[in-house]
Formats: structure tokens, C-alpha cells, sequence
């Protein structure tokens, strides 16, 4: 009776336990991330609050809004900041520089090199331990799990022979790394695993940490299915190497697309597009390791050098010339130049647009110095961080003296230019960066040409010097985008131009967003493609559609059948941009929709300062955390700041959706800890490649990025 009423209480709790599970989200990358952005500033919203000066002279409304505006790099103030005292002054400043997103990639990078130390010194000290173990706790098998032993077992025997264990469905799951420099003991046999069924994946894998993954909060990022760890119903076992060079020998249209290692370590795997290395043995596997550590913690020294000196020359350089040249713009707001000159180049540096003077950019818009500086801060810190990171990198590689002592760190350089996207999120390849880069110029040039053109008649604009009339342009079409400043009054500049920084502010994250999941190591398994992969005897059974809708899918929707390589690349990148379209859209036709509904009486009273297009306006330019506003009659500060609480939480509330727009997947390697999963993820996608060149015929398979 006791057992009985035992067990039932295990079970009802363990009953509990999943059902908490499956309400709460999984714990990864963009968990933390809205973790940090939603605890941040809730806690600082309280000392903001408290610290007012005359006391309550800002609402805790106010404060909350201020700070997570501060924090996700929205830019816009429903208060005036140079009314703030400069403890709340110096709040802000702070939590400007805690959400930027080069900060806390420096966090990832740091967390993904400690964690493959540990690893490395886990595979040592597990290795000193078998070597002092007994045989016969050595020679344990335990089904799913490691098995500890020194030489090998019955089992592996049979697998190096080609014999077949329980009809050859037992395959290599994963092998441990470890860094090249720890070879020395690489002659000893490394743990492998072995299982019975070929079905395992990365999902199953991690099963005991995550009994499924339909959570209430899926938390997967954009464009993934909730699915996305599953792989096929029928995985592909990874071949022995042998097998694997015959195959790849016996299918020559491949070996275009197919690149060894022997680059970074001697090896006979191959690489992939997309960076993805197959066909590795476990010691490979270690070299890997060591080469992916080591570009790891070159880059923390490096971003992190990135980061530092930019904001420090920003708040020298801005706070200098302020102080020397226009400290009455300052004190005309009750402040000082310097710190003036600070605020503005880290809210410049990390694209939020907040500005201790009331007028913005506008006090500054006849300052050549000021708009050049602010506008290069503007895209250093943002759109152009990938281009600029991957030309230091290129440069330090080609000043690294010849001698054979640099081996070692040309061979790194070598590797984060060649396979950026498994050792950090925001660096491409060079193909993909020099499209960003085209993006980019030509968006802004756009931008540009958008105010110079749409700006005739215009009498604040055309007042102005030639000369400023085009920085200010180009200042304007840096920071529309992102930036959050503006150089001329927005409510005063011609409606259709309105309408162009709308679009431009909705589409500010695309470009580099886009880059970052095209170029995802694990773009099929981040998408989930292989998980609804029907069966032959299905795809055999279904009808093919007529003509009309074949044109209509490939002409007009951009769609392809999926019967081509290069149609699943095609898919990938359609599949992003329209998940992306869907999760913005109706988001922000949502908060519009309420924002108009709070705002009613105020609509009755001032139609035209409380417009439909001004609210669509403010609410696209928190969600894009751009800042541009068209403000209010009688106000400096931002059109938001008129509205009634509740729709200032609402847009609290866009501003934290839309500073997340621009993640990575949940599957990405360059978020992810180095695990024994990945490594099987690697080889089993390669395995499915080589499955589906077969299918798709290898003469018609196109070169492909690596």
C-alpha cells in the first residue's frame, strides 16, 4: 500500500513536471536573449523610477518605457532627456551599451570558449580515468550512452571488420574532440557510441533534456518549424570512410562542390557548402576541435578590441569636439559638452538615436565633422559591423610575417575567413559580404536620393548650403535605417518620403538577418526541410500539379518543386523572407490595430496629430529599433510620449518583439555549444546530401558555396 501511494505521488509529480515543461519555454540562445531584454530593464525601471528628481516627477510608465527603449536600441523617449537628472542620464548610457548586439555576441564567445575548455579538459581527465580504470569496468557498455573503455570492444571490432551487429543498423553516433595541441595521447582509443537504430538525431539526442519540443513558447527563432529537431523517417548511418571516398569518387559532379581539410589539418574528410565538414574520424574530429577553439578565442580578443575602441574614440572624438567647438549647444539644455558629445556617440555606436539635446541632430545639422563621425559610428555598430569585421581579420592575416612560428595563426585566420559562420554569427563568407555590402549602399543610396529628390519646395531644407544639404542627406539615409537621429524635423519633410522611411525602417534587420540564416552551417536542419521529407511510395501517389499552377508557383511566387538541388537553396531563402514577413506583419498590424483603439479620444481631439499613418509611423520604427519620430505639437520628445499608458506598453512591448527580429535560428553553430550532437548532425546531413544528389541526378548538381 505504501509503494502503491509512492509511486502514484512520482508519477502525478512527474506528471506536473512535464506539463510545466511543455508550458515553459526550451532552454536555449533565445531564451536568454528575452531573459536579459525583459529582466534588464524591468529592474533598472525601478531605480529609474525611484531616482527622480523632483521624486515621481516620472511616471513608473515612463521610466519602464525609457529603459527597455534604452536597452533594445528603439531611440525613442516619451520624456525629455535633457530633463532627467544625470544619475538617470548615466542609466540610459549604460544600458545603451548592455543591449547592443556586439556585446553580447562578445558574451557568446566568451561562454563558447569556456565551454570548450571544459570540454577538452573533461575528454582528458575522462581519458587519465580509463587509463587507471580495471578492464572490467572498462569494457561497460551502456545502451545510449558513452561507452568507457581503453581498447576495443567486441562491437567495434565487428564494425572495422564490415561484419554486421543486429543486421548492420548499429552506427557511430558521435566522437568526442578535443583540441589539436592535446594529441599527444591520440593513440589511445576515444569513446564512441553505438546504438541500434539509425533513427537517432539531434533531437532524440537531447531527449532526456527536452522530452518534446511542441512547447507553448517555442522559442526557435524566425523561419524555424517546431520541429526542427527531428530529422528524416529514414536517416542515412554515416559511411565508413572508405565507402565514403568510393562514393564520392563514383559521383564526379560533386567533387566540384566538395573541398578537402588538408588546409588546416592533415585529414581525408571533405567540406561541404555552407562550412559543413564530413567524413572525419575521431582524431580529425580532435583537430577540428582545436583549429574551431582557437578561432574562437582569436575572435573574442578581436571583436572585443572592436567594440572597446570604437566607443572609446567615439565618446574622445564626439565629446572633444563638442566641447571645443559648440559647448553652448550643450549648456542651452542645462548640460555639459562632453557628456553631451558621449551620449551621442555611443547612442550613434549602438544605432539607438537617443540624444541629450532636445533638437537632435538638428542643432548639429551645419557640422561636417559631427554628421561624418556619427554617420560612420552608425554603421560600424550595426549594418556594416560584418564588412568591417572581416576586412581587420583579412588585413591582420596578410601583416602576420611569413616565418613558420605564425603557421598556427595564419592556418586560424585561414579558417574563420574561410568558415566564418561556425565560430561567429555576424561574420560571412566573402561572397556573402560583399553582397551585404551592395545591399546596403544601394538602400542608402535610395535614402538619399529619396530626401534630396522629395525634399524640393522644401524651405528648412533648401535653406541650407549645398554642401550640408548632401551630408545631411547622407547622414539622414545612415540613420533612417537604424541610426534613430534625425537632421531635419520629420513632421516638416513631404509625405511620400514618410512613406519611403517607413519601408526602410521595416526592412532595416533584412539584409543582414537574411545573410545570417542563408548562411546557417545547418540551414535544412535549422528549417526543418528534412523532417517532413515524404516517402517515395507518397510522392509517387500524389498528383502533379496542372500547368497554371506550376507557373504560377515558379513565375509569380518565386516557388519551385523541390526536384533540383537548386531549388532547395531557393527554398531556403524564399521559406526565411516569407516566415520574416509573416512574423513582422502581424505583430506590428496587431499593435497598430490596439494602439488606434487606446488613442480615440485623443484622435477626436487632434485628427491630425493622432493619424492612422503617424501611428503606423511610430509603431514601425520601434519595431525596426530605428527611433525616428514625427513627434508631437508642443513636444521634444517622441510622438509616443502623448499617448496613454497602455499604449506605451504596447509599443514597450513591439520594441522588445522587434529587437529580436534579427537572431539567429535556435539551430545555429555559431550559438551553440560544442557537443558530440552537432558532430552526428554534420555527418548525417552529409549522408543526406549524397542520398538526395542521387536522387536528383549529380550532372545537374550547380558548384556551390563553401
Amino acid at each position: 500500500m505504501f509503494l502503491s501511494t509512492k509511486m502514484t505521488n512520482w508519477n502525478s509529480r512527474r506528471f506536473l513536471g512535464r506539463s510545466i515543461m511543455a508550458v515553459l519555454p526550451p532552454f536555449n540562445f533565445l531564451t536568454l536573449h528575452y531573459a536579459y531584454f525583459i529582466a534588464t530593464p524591468l529592474i533598472c525601471s525601478a531605480i529609474f523610477w525611484g531616482s527622480s528628481t523632483p521624486a515621481r516627477s516620472v511616471t513608473y510608465v515612463d521610466a519602464l518605457f525609457m529603459c527597455v527603449s534604452a536597452m533594445t536600441g528603439a531611440g525613442l523617449n516619451t520624456v525629455d532627456l535633457s530633463t532627467l537628472n544625470s544619475f538617470q542620464q548615466s542609466l540610459l548610457f549604460a544600458l545603451l551599451l548592455l543591449g547592443h548586439a556586439i556585446l553580447i555576441s562578445i558574451t557568446v564567445l566568451f561562454v563558447r570558449k569556456n565551454a570548450f575548455q571544459s570540454k577538452f579538459k573533461h575528454i582528458v581527465d575522462e581519458r587519465k580515468r580509463r587509463s587507471a580504470s580495471s578492464t572490467e569496468n572498462s569494457s561497460r557498455i551502456a545502451h545510449l550512452d558513452p561507452i568507457a573503455e581503453n581498447g576495443d570492444t567486441e562491437h567495434q571490432r565487428s564494425f572495422k571488420s564490415g561484419e554486421s551487429a543486429h543486421d548492420g543498423s548499429k552506427i557511430m553516433v558521435a566522437t568526442r574532440a578535443a583540441p589539436a595541441d592535446a594529441n599527444a595521447s591520440s593513440s589511445e582509443e576515444d569513446q564512441i557510441q553505438w546504438v541500434d537504430d539509425d533513427q537517432v538525431t539531434l533531437g532524440h539526442l537531447n531527449h532526456r533534456q527536452q522530452h518534446h519540443h511542441h512547447h507553448v513558447f517555442p522559442m526557435v527563432g524566425v523561419g524555424a518549424r517546431l520541429d526542427l529537431n527531428n530529422h528524416p523517417r529514414d536517416a542515412v548511418p554515416r559511411l565508413p570512410q572508405r565507402e565514403e571516398k568510393r562514393e564520392e569518387e563514383n559521383l564526379p559532379a560533386l567533387k566540384g562542390i566538395l573541398k578537402g581539410t588538408q588546409k588546416y589539418f592533415a585529414s581525408k574528410g571533405l567540406i561541404s557548402r555552407n562550412s559543413q565538414f564530413h567524413g572525419l574520424t575521431p582524431e580529425e574530429r580532435e583537430k577540428l576541435g582545436g583549429v574551431e577553439y582557437r578561432a574562437v578565442s582569436f575572435l573574442l580578443v578581436i571583436v572585443t578590441l572592436y567594440w572597446v575602441m570604437f566607443v572609446v574614440c567615439g565618446i574622445v572624438g564626439m565629446g572633444t569636439w563638442i566641447a571645443v567647438n559648440h559647448p553652448e549647444k550643450a549648456r542651452e539644455n542645462g548640460l555639459s559638452p562632453f557628456w553631451t558629445g558621449a551620449f551621442f556617440a555611443v547612442s550613434a555606436f549602438v544605432n539607438s538615436g537617443m540624444s541629450l539635446l532636445d533638437a537632435n541632430m538638428v542643432a548639429l545639422q551645419r557640422s561636417a565633422f559631427s554628421l561624418l563621425t556619427m554617420s560612420f559610428l552608425i554603421l560600424a555598430g550595426n549594418t556594416l559591423y560584418p564588412c568591417f569585421l572581416r576586412f581587420i581579420i583579412w588585413a591582420v592575416k596578410c601583416l602576420l610575417p611569413k616565418s613558420p612560428s605564425w603557421a598556427t595563426w595564419r592556418i586560424t585566420l585561414d579558417f574563420i575567413l574561410d568558415h566564418p559562420r561556425r565560430v561567429y554569427t555576424n561574420l560571412f563568407p566573402k561572397r556573402h559580404t560583399w553582397f551585404l555590402m551592395g545591399t546596403i549602399i544601394i538602400l542608402n543610396a535610395i535614402d538619399w536620393a529619396g530626401f534630396e529628390v522629395l525634399s524640393i519646395g522644401n524651405k528648412e531644407i533648401e535653406s541650407l548650403p549645398t554642401v550640408y544639404r548632401v551630408l545631411d542627406g547622407l547622414f539622414q539615409a545612415s540613420a533612417v535605417r537604424a541610426g534613430g537621429f534625425y537632421v531635419v524635423t520629420i513632421a516638416d519633410l513631404r509625405q511620400g518620403l514618410l512613406v519611403l522611411y517607413v519601408l526602410m525602417m521595416y526592412v532595416s534587420a533584412y539584409p543582414v538577418l537574411l545573410t545570417m540564416r542563408t548562411t546557417n552551417v545547418y540551414e535544412e536542419r535549422s528549417l526543418g526541410i528534412y523532417a517532413h521529407d515524404a516517402a517515395d511510395s507518397e510522392q509517387g501517389s500524389r498528383p502533379s500539379p496542372n500547368l497554371l499552377i506550376q507557373l504560377i508557383r515558379h513565375r509569380m511566387l518565386g516557388r519551385r518543386d523541390g526536384s533540383t538541388p537548386e531549388a532547395s537553396r531557393s527554398y531556403f531563402v524564399h521559406q526565411q523572407l516569407r516566415s520574416q514577413l509573416s512574423h513582422d506583419l502581424w505583430w506590428i498590424a496587431l499593435a497598430v490595430f490596439l494602439i488606434s483603439i487606446a488613442e480615440s479620444d485623443h484622435f477626436s481631439k487632434q485628427p491630425v496629430a493622432f493619424a492612422t499613418f503617424n501611428i503606423i509611423f511610430e509603431t514601425v520604427s520601434a519595431y525596426g529599433c530605428v527611433g525616428v519620430s514625427v513627434g508631437y505639437p508642443g513636444s521634444n520628445a517622441s510622438f509616443c510620449g502623448a499617448w496613454h499608458p497602455i499604449s506605451k506598453l504596447i509599443l514597450a512591448a513591439v520594441t522588445l518583439r522587434g529587437r529580436h527580429r534579427g537572431l539567429p535560428v535556435a539551430i545555429d553553430r555559431a550559438v551553440m555549444l560544442p557537443n558530440e550532437s552537432l558532430e552526428w548532425a554534420e555527418e548525417e546531413d552529409a549522408a543526406l546530401r549524397r542520398e538526395q544528389s542521387r536522387a536528383w541526378g549529380v550532372e545537374k548538381m550547380p558548384v556551390g558555396s563553401v
